[in-house]
């Protein structure tokens, strides 16, 4: 049967407020006790307005509580000023990334400055992910907006604005939090030279006469763009012990354009450009010295959102990233598309693949172009110097479809490691397979979910004193063709078999999340 494109069709329009009891199949480990708190775009429309893209969604979290009686599910919008804004005029006033909002502003002059207001043009709608600050959970978007979020109740709390505060113009929705509890990110900001990225660490408490953790963050290095105004999307990075890795992919915001799509209506996506004759290149910044590294890299082109992890060994840079040939996906899943083409969009939609790419950080200059400067032991990632000094780097392929919304057992965040798990980029079947990717032999081990059961979001529950790498519980998050039917599936993460789970009916359409946190 034909993969169903409808589970990312859903419109959901009323909070769960009062725990829902689900229908529990198999054993809850004694162990396992908390929280699986997902994010992503849940109500699509407002009045007789609705949005354009499946991302635009306005952001929902959704909550499945683990006890030693069950699993119970909750849910509740994220009350930004995009979502308070449209519910008030009932339509959509805020324009999202593939949507443009709708003035109710009154006169020309007045409503084409309303448009170039930073709250307009750059929604604070964030339905991306839960990112930990200062030892609270904030929900990210792309745009420098924060959201603080009691994952008790998951009620809205305060509202960080970045570019009021900072001057940031945007960040990524994926910050590292640090094990002193500090988190560092990676922003743009228009400097005297142009558009930069800055590498910024926010500390783990609130320091002495600021107002919050987000009032004096420590800049630890910066670089300028790649192109003055083309600025890189950027979705995730990388970051160890003593660096931060930039990966600028062909995928710009065309700034001349953004402006003038303000003008003319249309949404941020149609800004968006794909420079398909150029490749990837890397920066590489020195956390010690806050300065970038002279090494020039490349690698061939490819579209990406998600890094599943990033680590020094032996003077080398690993990293393990998700990779599409073009950002096609991203226009292929309008919502119109969707409806017109149905199931015949799976055969269109690029499957992707894992790459590992491994940058020598202490390469010989005269190295001959034949060396391979890849010196770990077992590597098949190669890097080779160009005549213009360039290091290229060609990858090794861990898998031959892409595996998203990566994870890995937090105690090896950027460190050497032998496993990630994501949900399979192959949309061919009416199910969605999440895989356990071994990065040392590139083994795929598979749960294939029942038929019409879709995988959406995961995380990984370590097992408390456990020593070994995938011991402990993947978390999945699915939804099902049954528009109203949501699941959590509890998989052994040393070979996905099945744990237990538990079915949820709503009284409304059960919305996909994106990115979801465990809380023991």
């Amino acid at each position: 049967m034909p993969y169903d494109f409808g589970t990312w069709d859903r419109n959901c329009n009323a909070e769960q407020s009062q725990p829902l009891t689900g229908t529990l199949t198999g054993t809850i480990p004694s162990w396992l006790r908390g929280s699986l708190v997902c994010n992503g775009p849940g109500l699509m429309k407002y009045g007789d307005h609705e949005f354009k893209h499946v991302f635009d969604g306005s952001a929902m979290l959704q909550k499945f509580t683990i006890s030693e009686t069950g699993m119970t599910y909750t849910s509740k919008f994220i009350k930004s000023f995009a979502y308070t804004t449209n519910t008030e005029h009932q339509q959509i006033v805020v324009s999202e990334f593939g949507t443009r909002g709708c003035s109710v502003t009154k006169g020309f002059l007045s409503k084409l400055g309303s448009k170039f207001q930073f709250d307009k043009m750059f929604s604070d709608n964030p339905p991306v992910t839960l990112a930990r600050f200062g030892g609270a959970y904030y929900a990210t978007t792309e745009a420098p907006f924060l959201h603080r979020i009691d994952l008790d109740t998951l009620e809205t709390g305060e509202k960080v604005n970045l570019h009021k505060l900072l001057n940031l113009n945007s960040q990524c929705p994926h910050p590292v939090t640090l094990a002193d509890g500090a988190t560092v990110n990676v922003h743009s900001a228009v400097g005297p030279l142009g558009p930069r990225y800055e590498v910024v660490k926010f500390p783990p408490t609130c320091p002495a006469g600021a107002d919050s953790v987000f009032a004096k963050p420590v800049k630890l290095a910066s670089c300028e763009t790649r192109w003055k105004l083309n600025p890189c999307h950027m979705h995730t990075f990388g970051l160890t012990e003593h660096y931060a890795l930039l990966p600028e992919q062909p995928l710009t915001v065309d700034v001349t354009a953004m402006v003038a799509n303000t003008i003319k209506d249309k949404p941020l996506i149609e800004g968006m450009e794909w420079l398909k004759d150029k490749q990837v290149k890397y920066r590489i910044l020195s956390l010690e010295t806050g300065k970038e590294l002279k090494l020039k890299v490349k690698s061939e082109s490819f579209f990406y959102m998600h890094i599943a992890n990033c680590y020094e060994e032996a003077d080398h840079l690993v990293f393990d990233v998700t990779t599409f040939e073009t950002p096609s996906l991203l226009h292929q899943f309008k919502l119109e598309n969707l409806r017109t083409k149905g199931s015949a969009l799976a055969g269109e939609v690029d499957s992707g693949c894992i790459r590992r790419y491994v940058v020598p950080l202490n390469e010989s200059v005269k190295a001959a172009p034949e060396e391979n400067l890849v010196k770990l032991p077992g590597a098949q990632a190669t890097a080779h110097r160009q005549k213009d000094g360039t290091i290229f780097l060609t990858s090794q392929k861990l898998s031959d479809v892409a595996y998203e919304n990566p994870v890995v057992n937090p105690a090896m965040e950027r460190k050497p490691y032998n496993f990630f798990y994501g949900i399979s980029g192959d949309m061919t079947s009416n199910k969605a397979s999440v895989g356990k990717v071994n990065v040392r032999t590139a083994e795929v081990t598979r749960w294939d979910a029942p038929d019409d059961v879709y995988a959406a979001s995961i995380a990984f529950a370590p097992r408390p004193g456990a020593t070994a790498e995938d011991d402990g519980v993947l978390l999945v998050h699915c939804v099902h063709a049954e528009r109203r039917r949501v699941s959590l599936w509890l998989l052994s993460a040393a070979d996905l078999s099945d744990i237990a789970s538990a079915s949820f009916t709503l009284a409304t359409d059960a919305p996909r999340a994106l990115h979801a946190v465990y809380m023991p």
